[in-house]
Formats: structure tokens, sequence, C-alpha cells
């Protein structure tokens, strides 16, 4: 909806705007000297423009101001997304994660879930039965099963 309004808002005063100055560089013959106007003539385009136009950019202007005040900030990563891991020394390849305390080893996130069964008994318990388990076919929607049908199919 705020995306629309921002559109339809910019075409508006763009088209606006932009008969306004083709009218006025008509009349003056602007282009016959392309250069940037002083602060004085910018000063009286706004004040020859109709009002309809200035409540326009006005109403634009709040709305980018708005927009811009309560847009969602990025969530910062745990760790850097370049070093998320590192090589364990004298482990044949092994790579551990850069979360937590680097001179003991990741165990488990929650310390109620330390096995699988207890990691599925906390994701029944959190979810409330929603979807546990996924597949689809090719360019196809998934089909979940929930936690209840995944436990009684085990």
């Amino acid at each position: 909806m705020l995306a629309f309004v921002l559109v339809s808002g910019s075409l508006w005063i763009i088209l606006e705007l932009s008969s306004t100055l083709m009218e006025k560089m008509q009349a003056q013959e602007m282009m016959s000297g392309l250069r940037i106007p002083e602060m004085d003539e910018l000063g009286q385009f706004f004040r020859s423009l109709p009002t309809s136009t200035l409540v326009g950019i006005g109403a634009l202007t709040a709305v980018l101001a708005y927009w811009l005040a309560t847009r969602p900030r990025p969530i910062k990563p745990p760790c850097s997304l370049l070093h998320q891991s590192e090589e364990v020394p004298h482990e044949g390849g092994g790579r551990r994660s850069m979360m937590g305390d680097p001179s003991r080893l990741l165990t488990h996130y929650h310390d109620d879930a330390r096995t699988m069964y207890e990691v599925f008994q906390r994701g029944l318990h959190i979810s409330g039965d929603g979807p546990c388990l996924g597949s689809r076919l090719p360019n196809q929607p998934y089909k979940w099963m929930s936690y209840k049908e995944v436990r009684s199919n085990s």
C-alpha cells in the first residue's frame, strides 16, 4: 500500500512539475543557457507553483520521512558472515563454529535439548504441533507433516 502511494504520488508530482517546468521553459527560453539556477530563481519557481503541487510535494516528503524513520533495521549476525567457522587443528579437516566460547566446542544450543529426541520434543512443545517435516516434487509446493504425524509414523 505504501509503495503504491509513493509511486502514484511521485508520478503525479513529476507530471505536475514537468508540465509547469515545460511552460516556464518555453516562456523564458531557459534552454538557451544550460546553467544551474540561482537560489532566487528556485524560490521564484516554487512560489509560482500551484498550491496542489506544493501540497503534493509536502505529502510525498512526509511519507518519505515516515518511511525512513520507521523502516526495519537489519539484524546484526552473531558472527562474521565471511568467517563462520574455523578448522579444528589436528582433526583431519573438522571445523567448529565461531559462535560462543572459542576454548570449548559447542555441544548443544538449548539446555533442555541435548539429544535428537529432546530436540524433537522441544520443537513439538514450541510449535504447538506445527509443521515439522516437508517434502516436495520439482516445481510443486511443499507438503508438510505435523510434529504429531511424524511422531505417530516413527
